[in-house]
């Protein structure tokens, strides 16, 4: 039987995924049950209201970015093998974080919004390093720019986030994170270290990824 913490974020969840696609300024208490699956009243019992909701989202996120934290890799062999699981997560914690959600928290709650944004630069920051030591030992090419990657990637992250942009494109959705990462590594790993990606170990993690993914672009 789930506790009361586990029914809470299961609640927040379900509405975690509406808020990163439309934002939430104009979602009303009504609704936000209605999606969260629990009457008003309900709801009420849990969250008295929608800054109460937007804290325990912004939580999630904290929480994301501590857990998975980017690792230090000092040689060549630590920057490749690791090198999928920090592109996963970036990707991730971008198409999770859409610029309505942080526009809206930026004028609900300029605290919250503040201290989301200092976490997400932060992390972005470790990303930076990992992929600069990746250069400095060999591991990645010589020519790739950490800064002008990581606004590649939001960018990019952000586009595959529009139906409209994959139709237009003929992408399909199913195949579009695994071939993205793909890409990634052609364009970041040297070639005398791409056959040592081993995509095994975050296999789960991209499942996982491309079926949240999915859901999102088909709500």
């Amino acid at each position: 039987m789930a506790t009361e913490n586990e029914r809470r974020q299961q609640m927040i969840r379900r509405i975690t995924q509406t808020i990163v696609q439309n934002g939430f300024a104009d979602l009303k208490m009504e609704k936000i049950a209605k999606l969260m699956g629990v009457s008003r009243t309900k709801m009420y019992q849990y969250y008295s209201s929608k800054t109460a909701i937007m804290t325990d989202v912004v939580a999630r996120y904290l929480e994301f970015m501590a857990t998975r934290s980017v690792p230090q890799s000092v040689d060549a062999k630590t920057s490749v093998t690791n090198f999928p699981q920090v592109i996963l997560n970036l990707a991730n914690l971008i198409a999770s974080s859409s610029q309505k959600f942080r526009r809206d928290l930026a004028q609900a709650d300029e605290e919250l919004s503040e201290k989301f944004e200092e976490s997400y630069a932060s992390w972005c920051h470790q990303v930076r390093d990992f992929l600069t030591n990746g250069v400095t030992n060999g591991a990645f090419n010589s020519s790739l720019q950490p800064e002008l990657f990581l606004i590649q990637m939001e960018a990019t992250v952000a586009a595959l986030m529009q139906p409209r942009v994959l139709t237009q494109h003929k992408v399909v959705t199913q195949n579009v994170l695994r071939e993205y990462l793909q890409m990634v590594i052609t364009q970041v790993v040297a070639p005398k270290y791409r056959a040592q990606i081993n995509l095994d170990a975050v296999e789960p993690d991209l499942e996982h990824l491309t079926l949240k993914y999915q859901q999102t672009l088909t709500k």
